[in-house]
């Protein structure tokens, strides 16, 4: 599975303001429901913060993949976030997060949750590089240009 195939344009903010973690996942809330992603806002926002509870969703490499499964989805959500000023996420966290991969699936498809997590993961460990780049991307497209450019390179080895 490519994370990529799960990109859109309009699903992607390069220039994420807040600078605080729950203002950051009510920021991308909103963005979702500007795209028409969104039908209950304040479910989204909290089942997200719960599972920021459990634990946080920063997982190395300035980045972090907050996600929450969904009664009412019909479909998987990816959106990407670049913060450029970067975020302190957790508490405990080294270094500040500047790639946000919000994930939201229905609750009825763990396996496909679990998938799209798996992906996020292999992308953000294996490319030390690719959140460089990340922070000099001009637009949406450009973006998921270079998140396909990295998830195919392993294809073509």
């Amino acid at each position: 599975m490519k994370l990529h195939n799960f990109l859109k344009p309009e699903l992607v903010k390069i220039a994420c303001e807040s600078t605080e973690p729950e203002a950051l996942l009510k920021e991308i809330v909103a963005e979702l429901r500007l795209n028409n992603r969104s039908t209950n806002p304040d479910q989204i926002l909290e089942k997200l913060l719960e599972r920021e509870k459990l634990g946080s969703t920063s997982i190395g490499n300035h980045s972090a993949v907050p996600h929450a499964k969904l009664p009412d989805l019909k479909e998987p959500i990816v959106f990407v976030g670049i913060s450029r000023h970067g975020i302190r996420y957790h508490k405990d966290d080294k270094e500040l997060v500047h790639f946000i991969l919000l994930i939201l699936s229905p609750t009825q498809s763990p396996i496909i949750h679990l998938q799209i997590l798996a992906a996020a993961a292999s992308l953000i460990k294996k490319s030390k590089s690719l959140i460089k780049e990340i922070l000099y991307v001009q637009s949406a497209d450009e973006l998921i240009d270079l998140i396909r450019k990295y998830e195919t390179a392993d294809d073509q080895r």
